[in-house]
């Protein structure tokens, strides 16, 4: 692009290229998502813009009824044109990233389409299309899982000697050390403190399908155990700086004993160990104090964390014997086994949310059959309407806390983790694409809820350096703060926001000791855009464009 463009130009009007001159990458979809990030960046300075951004309510649906029929009548390089342009000045509309999402698979750009299928999830994820989209997700993401782990492997050399995130941890199953009964808690263990540990701000904690394929990959089978002498490496390969394993111990009948290590990928000697007993029918609450434990020893507050860190998953022991097999088989891509396991979970416990996502997010055995060809043609002949015109659901609907093994908001949402938990609530959006004519769109402030946590990307203008940014946020009225945690820049790496909310607009301030931003974006229910402007201190003049999304129902981490 750079070739073909002159940056330093003045007149954007001869920028000529779009999406549809981008050269096709099928296997580094990343590569593309970087272009087309370019390109955004540099059409946001063109004046059709102006004019398309303020398109009615009745334009923006007719531009997606158009994409959606180029779709269904073969003409995929112009729906892709139109649809992605529609995505722009039509983000609260599901039918978008339906569509986006079957095109980019059919490109070879599975990354894409992934991000695009976890947004239609966390909008529509009560539709029959987006149960099925779930299950699919679920394999797809392993896939990437699975070609990262190759990479990774190939790449040992090179990962060793690399540098790893200071803010991320990786959390392994813990190892039986007592009776055969506790056998197979290691795993559902595991995915509880995963769980709990997304809650933290600003902690990235790495996928478990993710990690499962590495070890795999490492002909360390898919049990998930790993030593204090293994631990460094798998954390490298996986660029964590942390890596938290453990054992369970019944040193007495009907007593548990839990104990976990912290080992810091860079510095093998320094391991924090973190130990709860106590009785067995109890677990629960020992896999709490062990949680909160390795969030002290991470350098965080426990007592400051969200509420839903707080939330048991389960009392019954019967029903996380039952989640743990079902993890298991789930490794082993039995999936039938595995469903057969979690709904056994649900049955001992209704309320157990983490068995209710796996058993959404698990595909049926007959699916690892299906080629991406069948995937697309089965969606594509029983996809979503083209006049369906909905945004996202309430919190109430789609929210999930980001957690283990399952969905959760678009970041990352996108992506990444992807279900209607629920009883767990996050930010409440009201609609601003459903509904006729007649339903106004977002002007009301108070209409915009974003209490909530948020995760996603920044880039700065020149497109050579980027990274992630975190917000939680909590609104009262119009009025909105919370913290900011961002990674891969030396301006900025946390900070407090302050600002207010005006129809769609967050107009606010973020500071960090001496050094101040704006930060300005434009909100839906679940997704920012916008731009963060450094005001003061050394890096004043900075600007960076950012893309963030609600986190809680749309990114699998299993």
């Amino acid at each position: 692009i750079s070739n073909s463009i002159d940056i330093g130009a003045t007149e954007p009007a001869n920028i000529s290229m779009d999406r549809s001159q981008l050269p096709s990458h099928p296997t580094s979809s990343p590569f593309r998502t970087a272009q087309v990030k370019i390109l955004d960046t540099l059409e946001e300075t063109t004046p059709q813009d102006e004019k398309t951004l303020n398109l009615s309510k009745k334009e923006k649906k007719k531009l997606v009824e158009q994409g959606v029929t180029q779709y269904q009548n073969g003409e995929r390089e112009q729906a892709q044109k139109t649809l992605e342009h529609a995505k722009a000045v039509f983000p609260e509309n599901y039918v978008v990233p339906y569509y986006l999402g079957l095109i980019y698979l059919e490109e070879g750009w599975r990354s894409d389409a992934i991000a695009e299928w976890q947004q239609y999830v966390l909008m529509d994820p009560k539709s029959e299309e987006s149960l099925k989209i779930q299950k699919y997700l679920t394999l797809l993401i392993r896939e990437e899982a699975v070609e990262y782990a190759k990479q990774a492997v190939t790449n040992e050399a090179t990962l060793l000697r690399g540098p790893v995130d200071d803010n991320t941890v990786a959390v392994t199953t813990f190892k039986n050390l007592g009776s055969k009964n506790l056998g197979p808690l290691g795993k559902g263990m595991a995915v509880m403190l995963i769980h709990d540990l997304f809650q933290v701000p600003g902690l990235q904690v790495v996928e478990r399908v993710k990690l499962q394929a590495l070890l795999k990959e490492m002909n360390l089978g898919t049990s998930g155990l790993v030593d204090q002498k293994t631990a460094p490496m798998v954390g490298k390969l996986l660029k964590s700086k942390h890596v938290a394993t453990g054992s369970l111990t019944d040193l007495e009948k009907e007593n548990l004993q839990i104990v976990s290590i912290v080992v810091d990928a860079d510095q093998i000697d320094s391991i924090a160990t973190q130990e709860a007993q106590g009785a067995l029918k109890e677990f629960y609450d020992l896999e709490k104090r062990v949680a909160c434990n390795i969030i002290e020893d991470l350098g965080r507050d426990c007592s400051k964390l969200p509420s839903a860190f707080g939330k048991i998953h389960t009392k019954s022991l019967a029903a996380l014997t039952s989640f743990s097999i079902g993890l298991d088989y789930l490794d082993q891509e039995k999936y039938d086994e595995a469903r057969e396991q979690f709904q056994k979970a649900i049955d001992e416990d209704p309320e157990f949310d983490l068995a209710k996502k796996a058993l959404v997010l698990t595909p049926l055995s007959a699916m690892l059959l299906m080629t991406t060809s069948q995937m697309t043609s089965t969606l594509s002949s029983s996809g979503a309407s083209s006049t369906a015109f909905g945004s996202a659901s309430s919190g109430a609907e789609v929210a999930g806390d980001d957690d283990g093994i399952g969905v959760v908001g678009v970041t990352t949402a996108v992506v990444v983790g992807i279900v209607a938990a629920a009883g767990l609530a996050v930010a409440v959006g009201s609609g601003g694409g459903g509904g006729d004519d007649s339903s106004p769109p977002i002007s009301n402030p108070s209409e915009l809820n974003l209490t909530g946590d948020w995760s996603g990307t920044w880039t700065d203008t020149s497109g050579s350096n980027s990274g992630n940014i975190s917000l939680t946020l909590t609104q009262t009225n119009t009025s909105v703060n919370g913290t900011v945690s961002i990674t891969g820049s030396e301006c900025i790496s946390t900070g407090t926001l302050s600002g207010a909310v005006a129809g769609s607009t967050l107009d606010s301030e973020i500071v960090s000791g001496s050094d101040i931003a704006s930060f300005r974006a434009n909100c839906t229910s679940t997704s920012m855009n916008g731009t963060l402007e450094i005001m003061s201190g050394p890096c004043a003049g900075f600007i960076w464009n950012f893309t963030i999304s609600i986190t809680g129902s749309a990114i699998i981490r299993w």
